[in-house]
């Protein structure tokens, strides 16, 4: 789990699954808190105009503070359901500056491993391929390497509690 070169893709993500599924929920709150506190610090979170964000499954960082904040300074909000995630038809209509990228894991560097789907690695590439990306996650999924292929996309940095 820590980055195994040999390690698959499917290996990692039923580790990952295994441990968000151990997490409480009171542990996930307290997490996800430093998390939308570290992101908020970040020069690019601060000035963006137009962010797009995830609307969190059950294992993902809660991010309803980031969203909050973002309403309040009156920048634009794009948000990615869950439901979205198995299509490609997002409306976008303004240049997306910022894009919240959720993953199972992440590497330091910026590689993601997602569910699987390749919705985020589609996405990203034809869609926000301008946009700051910035990984989202738990200390415990930061591994040190990732078996990634050609079409998976690194996000710029990664943020977690």
């Amino acid at each position: 789990m820590n980055g195994d070169n040999h390690a698959s893709k499917e290996t990692v993500r039923a580790q990952m699954r295994e441990r968000l599924r151990a997490l409480t929920p009171d542990d996930r709150a307290l997490r996800s808190r430093v998390i939308c506190e570290r992101v908020a610090e970040l020069p690019v979170w601060k000035s963006a105009r137009v962010a797009m964000l995830f609307e969190p499954i059950n294992s993902e960082p809660h991010i309803t503070t980031l969203v909050e904040e973002l309403r309040r300074r009156g920048s634009e909000i794009i948000v990615i359901l869950p439901t979205a995630r198995e299509h490609d038809d997002i409306p976008i209509v303004s240049p997306v500056d910022l894009v919240l990228v959720p993953g199972l894991a992440f590497t330091r560097d910026g590689g993601r491993l997602g569910r699987g789907g390749g919705f985020f690695d589609r996405f990203l590439a034809r869609r926000t391929p301008r946009a700051a990306k910035i990984g989202v996650c738990f200390n415990f999924q930061i591994v040190s390497s990732l078996l990634l292929e050609a079409h998976d996309i690194k996000v710029g940095v990664v943020v977690s509690d």
